[in-house]
């Protein structure tokens, strides 16, 4: 009589425990939605400080081809 219990117990319990609650996937969207947020915030950033610079010295510089930086300064902030 044990062995039935406990073999019906284990049966059951992942299907318990592999159900996530609603609180956890709000906790997982709201954490996905806070690492959009921030690396979105990063590439604007980014991208309006190379607005401010002279692209053509710092393209010579490091030895980018030209407009390659005015190019990426003009990518929406979403676009990698």
């Amino acid at each position: 009589m044990k062995a039935i219990l406990v073999n019906q117990t284990l049966r059951q319990a992942p299907s318990i425990a592999c159900v996530p609650s609603k609180s956890a996937f709000m906790r997982r969207a709201i954490a996905a939605i806070k690492r959009y947020a921030g690396r979105w915030s990063r590439r604007y950033q980014l991208r309006q400080s190379l607005y401010e610079m002279d692209t053509r010295l710092v393209e010579k510089d490091i030895g980018l081809p030209h407009g390659s930086l005015v190019e990426e300064a003009h990518k929406p902030f979403w676009r990698e």
